[in-house]
């Protein structure tokens, strides 16, 4: 059961993705949670220390979503450790996952939404797309890539546009398939042959045994 202060940050959500930021005040977030607007001051100062709570709260699920599903965390090299020994199947199943959790996820959905109208009309929003969807998986995804062609898992190339070729087509998926049309498992197959086509091409052992 959500306590209050969880309530208002999934109505606040809930509200933002709906209408966006400037669309909603404090007293349309507290008459939604069902409570007196002064009460809101008890747990927040203001409407936008809810929208830095939203932020924190989507990265400690999502946090919590790679933990349940075993994502390699942590450090660059524990996680380039753990990720070299990861077959494609699992890494299949890694992925389908996490595309799964981005587009089934209730809080997930509205978080990008809420992103994806913000990004232009708010700095702040902005950077947290970026952080969050683009410049943030792009330089995680180039860092690990780099780390991996080390020990000779993958084909030298740029790291960087290999990020890209990795996490575009993710990206796009994010916003293709959507659980509540009943693409759930069109989303789950195309993660599939993306990912082994992905490793066909840049996984060196894949490549000299064809």
């Amino acid at each position: 059961m959500e306590n209050t202060k969880e309530s208002i940050i999934n109505h606040a959500l809930t509200l933002f993705s709906e209408r966006g930021y400037d669309g909603v005040s404090m007293r349309d977030i507290a008459k939604s949670v069902g409570i007196q607007a002064p009460s809101l001051y008890n747990h927040f100062k203001s409407k936008e220390d809810i929208f830095n709570s939203i932020i924190d709260e989507m990265s400690k699920r999502y946090h919590d979503m790679a933990v349940k599903n075993q994502v390699p965390r942590g450090e660059m090299n524990d996680i380039v450790e753990a990720y070299v020994h990861v077959t494609t199947e699992a890494l299949v199943e890694i992925a389908q996952k996490m595309i799964t959790f981005m587009i089934k996820d209730d809080f997930a959905l509205k978080y990008r939404k809420l992103l994806t109208i913000e990004q232009y009309r708010s700095a702040k929003a902005g950077q947290a797309f970026q952080d969050f969807f683009v410049q943030g998986a792009l330089h995680f995804e180039s860092n690990l890539f780099k780390e991996m062609m080390k020990y000779g898992v993958f084909m030298d190339c740029d790291p960087l546009i290999m990020a890209y070729h990795f996490y575009g087509p993710i990206f796009l998926m994010m916003n293709q398939f959507h659980v509540q049309d009943g693409s759930e498992s069109e989303a789950l197959d195309m993660v599939s042959r993306h990912v082994k086509q992905f490793s066909k091409i840049y996984v060196k052992h894949l490549r000299e045994n064809k």
